[in-house]
């Protein structure tokens, strides 16, 4: 980045360090010429800077093996997928714990089915320390950092206490401080919704729109916003609670108390009960309606109809009142778009919205099953990126061969940069 007015010289160095590893972490291997373009800086900054973020383990290069052409080939800065983060998302029937390395690839992962229904905290950060234990304990996780959280429901911002998930039957519930203390490391805790679109807009379905929302249901619906490229949290982080916007006025009650919440008639077990089939059944159960529709069943027809118009409806109310460019839907909401589309835009009713929106793309979820794990992982990963040299990072364990297999670890040495 160009240099800014009023900055001083370490503030400098910081922010364009960051911009730089922030590039290679969302994008991947950069060459050097490729990032001198993008962050206005001129080669020796670059060379320096690559310098160091390479000397505390953060980044490699490496001479690029593909289109060569006369002279001398520019580098290529690669992030180090070595230095990872702790990723957990905890939904309303299982438990996923991964480790991400830099640059966003999953690279293990454990997954535990539990019952639906209300559990009791302390028993959910066992599981959970358990689980990242056996993570932490691979050579893949000597350099692991810090952990991010997804919690389906009302994270305070402040502390990451988790105010209201009434899926697990959770009321004030200090998940993030009991997580912290078992693991002895840094807990970040942010709501699902609020971290699947960050991950969506670095590296899914969003990308390269500042103005989007993610939306996801499965009991519930979360919803998290992105205005103008910065996430939209409000004053203590309880922002996209969309899943109580009233669309029918003759109901059913919702369990918060009003008539004809959103999710009401759009959630995964409205679907299934209507369709004839028990409730709890998740994606799969969700599917089985859909097939079910396609071989001619009358009652999961009307059962997915209407869920597709209401589906339709209750976007009508998110386009306006935040005039995204793009709407990307996970979870109940995705299975149905892809179904239904249609019946979805027949409820939208796109010619009469407030805005023109001719321009506005709705698109299933880029990542999937796992929008809210990546962006926990990137939650976790946020210190660092906003600080690289600041940040105390292991080095590389180097393990010489012994001509069976692994040696033990060396020890891990913990060093911060001097003065660049």
């Amino acid at each position: 980045m160009a240099r800014q007015a009023g900055i001083g010289q370490e503030e400098l160095r910081r922010v364009n360090v960051s911009a730089l590893l922030t590039r290679v972490h969302v994008s991947g291997p950069t060459t050097r010429t490729a990032l001198t373009a993008e962050l206005g800086l001129n080669r020796s900054t670059i060379g320096d800077l690559t310098a160091q973020l390479g000397a505390v383990g953060l980044v490699s290069e490496e001479v690029p093996t593909q289109g060569r052409t006369s002279g001398r080939p520019s580098l290529v800065v690669m992030p180090r997928d070595d230095v990872t983060v702790l990723a957990i998302t905890l939904d309303v029937d299982r438990i996923t714990v991964a480790l991400v390395g830099l640059g966003g690839r999953v690279t293990d992962r454990r997954t535990r089915v539990h019952q639906r229904g209300q559990h009791d905290v302390a028993h959910v950060v066992g599981s959970v320390a358990q689980m990242s234990r056996e993570l932490l304990s691979s050579p893949r996780a000597d350099r692991c950092l810090a952990v991010g959280a997804s919690a389906p429901g009302a994270v305070r911002a402040a502390d990451g206490l988790v105010r209201f998930a009434p899926n697990l039957g959770w009321v004030d519930a200090p998940f993030t401080e009991l997580l912290s203390e078992e693991l002895q490391m840094t807990v970040s805790t942010g709501n699902d919704a609020n971290l699947g679109v960050l991950a969506e807009h670095l590296r899914g379905a969003a990308m390269g729109f500042q103005h989007a929302a993610y939306l996801s249901a499965s009991v519930g619906i979360g919803g998290g916003f992105l205005v103008g490229g910065v996430p939209l949290r409000g004053a203590e982080g309880y922002a996209g609670e969309i899943g109580h916007i009233p669309v029918d006025p003759a109901g059913p009650v919702c369990r918060c108390g009003a008539l004809g919440c959103w999710e009401t008639k759009v959630g995964e077990n409205h679907l299934l009960v209507d369709a004839g089939r028990l409730p709890g059944g998740g994606p799969d159960a969700v599917a089985e309606v859909i097939a079910a529709v396609d071989a001619g069943d009358r009652r999961a027809t009307a059962a997915l109809e209407s869920v597709a118009h209401w589906t339709g409806v209750g976007l009508r109310t998110i386009v306006n009142l935040f005039n995204p460019q793009a709407i990307v839907v996970g979870g109940v909401l995705s299975q149905v778009w892809a179904a239904r589309e249609d019946l979805v835009e027949h409820g939208l009713q796109r010619p009469t919205l407030i805005a023109p929106q001719q321009h506005l793309q709705i698109r299933p979820a880029g990542l999937g099953e796992d929008s809210s794990l990546i962006g926990a992982a990137e939650l976790a990963f946020a210190p660092l990126l906003a600080d690289p040299l600041g940040t105390t990072v292991p080095l590389p364990v180097r393990r010489p061969w012994t001509g069976r297999g692994q040696a033990k670890d060396h020890d891990v040495s913990k060093v911060k940069p001097g003065p660049g």
